[in-house]
C-alpha cells in the first residue's frame, strides 16, 4: 500500500507524539492528563473461539465520549503481545495505529496505540467531543505462539483521568480450538484387538516350551 504525503506527515507527527508520551510515561511517572468527560471503550473479536493458526480475528474498537467535556488530548492503547499476532491491518484513513516496544528483554513486549484527539496538538486533529463515537476495524492473522486462551484489550491508558474509569477498559479472550486426538476405526480396533490376542498366545506359548 502506497502512503500519500499527508499519510506520511501524519506518521511522522504520530511517531514524534508517541515517542514524547513514552518519554512522559517513563520520566514524569505521577503526570496524568485530566479528561473532563466519561470515555467509554467497547472492544469486540471475531470470531473468538475454535481458533487455529494462520486464522483471522476481526477486532472492532469503539470509543465514545459520553461527556460533559471534550477530550483535546486522547490515546487508546491495546494490551501487551509478544508474537501472538501477525499481519496486522486496518485502515489508516480510519485509525491510524502505531506500534510501541513497551520491554525489550529478554523478549519484545507490543502495544498499539489509536490517536483519537490532538495528541501533542497535531495539525488537524480536533477535540472529542461530547456525544462523539469512532470506530476502528482491525484485523491480524493468530500464530502459533498464541495460548489456549489469550486475553486482548483496548484501554484508556493510566496517565489518562477521565470521570469514569469503570469503562475505560474492554477486553477479549481468543480461545484456541481443542486438539482432537484420532480415534480408530471399529474395523482398526477389531484387528488390533485379534493382533493383542495372537501376541499374548504366542507368548503363552513360548512360556509352556521353556518349561
Amino acid at each position: 500500500m502506497v502512503l500519500s504525503w499527508a499519510s506520511k506527515v501524519k506518521a511522522v507527527l504520530m511517531f514524534a507524539a508517541l515517542a514524547t508520551l513514552v518519554f512522559l510515561r517513563c520520566n514524569h511517572a505521577s503526570a496524568q492528563e485530566v479528561i473532563p468527560a466519561d470515555i467509554g471503550v467497547v472492544l469486540t473479536a471475531a470470531p473468538t473461539s475454535n481458533l487455529t493458526t494462520g486464522q483471522s480475528v476481526d477486532f472492532v474498537i469503539t470509543v465514545t465520549n459520553y461527556g460533559p467535556g471534550s477530550a483535546s488530548y486522547l490515546v487508546l492503547q491495546s494490551s501487551a503481545f509478544m508474537n501472538q499476532f501477525a499481519n496486522f491491518v486496518a485502515d489508516p484513513n480510519e485509525c491510524y495505529l502505531v506500534t510501541t516496544v513497551t520491554d525489550a528483554y529478554p523478549r519484545p513486549n507490543y502495544n498499539l496505540n489509536w490517536e483519537i484527539a490532538n495528541v501533542l496538538a497535531v495539525p488537524g486533529s480536533q477535540p472529542f467531543g461530547p456525544g462523539e463515537t469512532r470506530s476502528c476495524h482491525l484485523r491480524v492473522t493468530l500464530t502459533d505462539q498464541a495460548s489456549a486462551v489469550t486475553q486482548f484489550s483496548f484501554d484508556v491508558p493510566s496517565y489518562f483521568v477521565d470521570i469514569n474509569p469503570a469503562n475505560d477498559i474492554s477486553a477479549v479472550f481468543l480461545i484456541r480450538a481443542v486438539r482432537v486426538v484420532p480415534i480408530l476405526s471399529e474395523t482398526a480396533m477389531i484387528l488390533l484387538a485379534i493382533l493383542l490376542i495372537a501376541l499374548a498366545s504366542a507368548a503363552q506359548v513360548g512360556t509352556w516350551h521353556s518349561k
